[in-house]
């Protein structure tokens, strides 16, 4: 791929990111975007550590194949494979994104609201945050949602379907200048 457009696309995911956050300044260093490659490179990256790692670091290379699997609905089966024999508590979101992906959303919300009273959180996890921010907004709850939407967009920030629901939820909240930004954004892809 010729350099300029590679350029050009980074460019404008960290302007996305940027107007998200609210950062007025140009962004010194650039993050890892949850792109198909990207996740593909680390897939690809922990299965060539598998080869090599002493038995003991295989339940920890497993979780973190399952991790990043588990950012494409295609990968969920696969990440149940992965995870026979183990007690990953992680697997109550592949459980979840299932769920989503079937379309049982209440049973997904509910697995995924007992996981994070649990565990807070799902750092670094784009689908997740997605799918909970998604399933908040549809329940009426854009106040719940937007925090999960915006995270997933600072891991994912060309995802229009969380950025068309999150200037949705800002319409719901009256948020002007929210709405304003994802408004803008969205144009960059007309």
């Amino acid at each position: 791929m010729d350099d300029t457009i590679v350029t050009i696309y980074r460019k404008a995911q960290m302007e996305i990111v940027s107007c998200l956050a609210g950062i007025d300044d140009a962004i010194a260093e650039e993050t890892g975007f949850y792109d198909a490659g990207y996740v593909q490179s680390q897939v690809k990256r922990i299965q060539k550590e598998l080869r090599t790692a002493p038995a003991e670091q295989h339940q920890k290379l497993f979780f973190h194949l399952i991790f990043w699997m588990s950012n494409s609905f295609a990968g969920l089966d696969d990440c149940e494979k992965l995870a026979e024999g183990y007690d990953f508590p992680f697997m109550e979101c592949v459980e979840a994104l299932k769920e989503y992906h079937a379309g049982h959303d209440d049973r997904a919300l509910e697995l995924l609201e007992a996981h994070y009273r649990k565990y807070k959180s799902v750092e670094g996890h784009f689908l997740v945050n997605k799918v909970f921010g998604l399933l908040w907004a549809e329940k009426g709850f854009g106040q719940k949602a937007i925090p999960f939407l915006t995270y997933a967009l600072q891991l994912k920030p060309d995802d229009e379907e969380c950025l068309k629901t999150l200037k949705k939820c800002y319409e719901q909240q009256n948020n002007v200048t929210g709405k304003k930004v994802v408004e803008e954004i969205l144009e960059m892809f007309d």
